[in-house]
């Protein structure tokens, strides 16, 4: 497995190589927020083969993360920041941290990044957090 990683800094893990090249989360970051419901926490980022730039700053940016709370009995999940990141691999200066609005308790169902990320992070049981 793929991995981009740096000793005491996030371990980037593909969240699916074939169907989402690019898309990564951040193993060390998963972290129980609740047991009952269960609601795990971890970062996303996806990773620009080429820079974009800020819509607001007109900086250059080389990739993306997210904060992601998922209710796992829920099926749902909520984003309320995005940050843009100066480096390819979510390193370097952050560009911006931008608010992110309407992604509250939204469908999994609907995001093919966030169905993966249950299948991933959430309780194969229910009853207690993976990590």
């Amino acid at each position: 497995m793929a991995q981009v990683a740096s000793q005491g800094g996030p371990n980037w893990l593909p969240v699916d190589p074939q169907a989402m090249p690019g898309v990564f989360y951040d193993e060390h970051s998963i972290q129980p927020v609740s047991e009952r419901p269960p609601v795990m926490g971890v970062t996303v980022a996806w990773f620009y083969a080429q820079p974009r730039v800020s819509e607001a700053n007109g900086q250059p940016y080389g990739s993306v993360t997210q904060p992601v709370t998922l209710n796992c009995s829920a099926d749902t999940y909520t984003v309320t920041e995005v940050r843009h990141h100066a480096g390819n691999n979510a390193t370097g200066a952050i560009v911006e941290s931008l608010p992110v609005a309407g992604i509250r308790n939204a469908p999994v169902t609907r995001d093919p990044v966030q169905r993966r990320l249950r299948d991933l992070i959430c309780p194969a049981d229910g009853k207690s957090a993976r990590k």
